[in-house]
Order: structure tokens, then sequence, then C-alpha cells
């Protein structure tokens, strides 16, 4: 699915090609985190639990940000036609954060739809239960955490304890439960840049016969700069996994096999109310440590998603006016913060900043999804 979105307009976008002459380098950044002392010790996902090892002192100081209506196309758009239908069967619940079976639970939760669901990494599917339907952010790339096609992950947060809401159904779900579902909406995320189509990969070499070819992808300088809180970390999950966790796609060039790596760079910056509320902080430390010069890992803690823009004022604004791609997902309640951030870094470079932000988002450089 190629869907042609307006610029601002969800987390799936069609290729605008740009190149960076930047040389800010990844490799010598020291990821910047905020701890805090949490009162929780609930039981973690075993394989994103993570141990508090220090606090800090700092206080998170927050922007005052003033109220800031949402314009069009910053809200996630929901499709107007019915979509068909899946029947997917639940795989595997587990609670990330929060107190299980309470409000504020976030679950990673796997479905099995056999084969039968194609989407990209960036788009969103839409939960059908009893008269109500709500959409949600597919977490994991194309072929599933077990990377076998079958499957997919939702990263849900249980926002209300009643009988009709969707998350709360999905919290509750157990193994071998029924969960229909219907989409996927949305477009793909820009990645990646070209598409050149080569022969598939040798069958005794890469058991996957259904897997696309990968395409070249040119050596550039184009920054990605993700900005996330709480669930707003699904979609950049599912790229994140597909660029640096699944590149693996052997492709005969020359007579000879190669595994191309994903040449760009991409700078997540998640939100968290502190260290045992960070989603999936296992995985994207390991991705980091990984993948120094091409992924960028940061905390904010608190929340303070807006903080550490201010506090990266100069080098983000260096990457934007060179060409980088930023998107936004989350709780609607953080982008006035996030913009007033921006506006205070712009009055101090003495850059005018609705006019920067109307030509970002003209060029498909400015991105949010928030619900």
């Amino acid at each position: 699915m190629h869907a042609q979105m307006l610029p601002g307009k969800s987390l799936g976008f069609n290729h605008s090609a740009s190149l960076i002459t930047s040389n800010l380098s990844f490799g010598n950044k020291v990821p910047t985190s905020l701890p805090s002392l949490s009162l929780r010790n609930e039981k973690q996902h075993s394989m994103y639990n993570h141990k508090v090892l220090g606090m800090s002192a700092r206080q998170a100081t927050k922007l005052n940000a003033a109220v800031v209506p949402l314009e069009a196309g910053e809200t996630r758009e929901i499709p107007s036609s019915a979509d068909k239908t899946y029947k997917t069967t639940v795989v595997s619940v587990e609670t990330l954060v929060g107190p299980k079976g309470g409000l504020g639970e976030v679950c990673h939760i796997v479905l099995d739809h056999c084969g039968c669901f194609s989407f990209m990494e960036g788009q969103y599917l839409a939960v059908c239960f009893q008269s109500n339907k709500r959409y949600f952010s597919i977490a994991s790339w194309r072929r599933g955490d077990s990377c076998d096609g079958n499957t997919l992950s939702l990263c849900v947060r249980r926002a209300e304890l009643s009988s009709d809401s969707v998350s709360n159904y999905l919290c509750n779900v157990k193994a071998g439960d029924v969960v229909e579902i219907s989409g996927p909406a949305g477009g793909k995320m820009v990645f990646p840049p070209e598409l050149i189509p080569l022969s598939p990969p040798k069958p005794e070499i890469e058991p996957i016969s259904t897997l696309e070819p990968m395409p070249i992808w040119p050596t550039r300088e184009v920054k990605h700069i993700m900005v996330a809180t709480t669930t707003g970390i699904a979609p950049f999950r599912s790229n994140i996994q597909r660029l640096f966790l699944h590149h693996q796609y052997l492709l005969d060039t020359q007579q000879q096999q190669k595994i191309l790596r994903f040449n760009e760079h991409v700078w997540l910056i998640s939100g968290a109310d502190n260290y045992n509320s960070l989603l999936y902080d296992n995985e994207f430390t390991q991705i980091q440590n990984d993948n120094i010069n091409h992924f960028r890992y940061q905390r904010a803690l608190n929340n303070s998603v807006e903080d550490s823009i201010y506090e990266s004022g100069n080098e983000i604004f260096t990457l934007l006016k060179a060409g980088a791609y930023i998107y936004i997902a989350g709780s609607s309640t953080m982008l006035p913060g996030i913009k007033e951030a921006f506006a205070k870094i712009a009055q101090e470079r003495g850059v005018d900043w609705p006019k920067m932000l109307d030509q970002l988002q003209k060029t498909n450089h400015w991105r949010v999804e928030v619900y």
C-alpha cells in the first residue's frame, strides 16, 4: 500500500529525496538521559527489563508551553471506508510497564494472522471489539517479531477499565483468543530512498523465498529524527527493526553476494516517566551499541522530550536546515511543548519559526501523528 499522504499526516510517508551535506557524526555523540526515581516495582517484560543503576538530582525544567491547537493533519487520519476484516489469534500478551491490570499498564501483544495481513513499517490497523473500533500503530516490522511473516505486534496502553474499552480488551486477551483487525492504513515512512530492483536472493542462501529484494541504499548522510512518548514509540520500533535488525537481504551483484546495511542515520528521542517506564529500552540500547555510527538513542525521562529538543536545539536546527526529516508520535498533549521548544530555539537563533515550519511541512520533512 503506497498511500499518498498530506504533509504532517500520519507517520506513513512517500519518499521525498533530500541530501544532507552536514558532517555531523552520530559516532561521537554520547547518548543523554535523565534518570529519575521510580516507586514502582512491577515485574517487567523479560526482554526489556531495565535495572536502575544510578539517580540524578536534576529536576526536569519544563518549558512553559502555551496551549497550541492541533493543526489539520496532525492527528491520525481515520479511514472512511469499510476495510476488510481479518481474524487473528493471540500468541502472547506481556506487560512492559505499569501495574498489571491497572490504568496505565502498557502491553506488548503479538497476533498471528497466518500470513494473510500485509503491511509496511509505519502503518497502523484497527482493532474491532463489539461495536467499537480503535486504531493502533503496528510495533513490529513487516515480518513480525518472529520474522516468519505470520505475526504482527501491538504496543497498547490500558487507557480505560470499562467493559467496552478496546485498549482494556486488548490488555486482557490471552494466548489463543481471537482478535479481529482491519486495515492497514497509512503509508510507509521514507525508507529506503530509492527502489532499484535486483535479482531475488538465492534460496540456498536466503531460505525465505517471499522476501522482497532489498534495494540498493546509496551512501548518503540523511538524518531521521524520531521523537516519541509512551506508545508513540510503536511506528518507530517497526522501522528501526527493519533498518537495523533485519537488513540481511542477500543480493546477487556482479556474481557476489552482499549484505546491504542501512547507511543513513536515525536519532531516536524516547520520552517516559522514568527508567521503568521506558519501552523497548534494552532493544534500542543494543541496536545503538551495534550501530554506533548510524543509530543514536536518547532517553528523555520525566517525559521531558521538549527539554531534550531544547537542549539539543542547535544540532537539531542544523540538521533540519540541511534536509533532515523529523517524526513526532504520541499523545497530543506532547505537541504544544515541542512546538514551544522549537519556537524558543528559533527565536534565540533569529529564525522565523512559522516560516521554517511551513516549509518543512510542504516538503514533508515535518511529520506528526498524535492521538
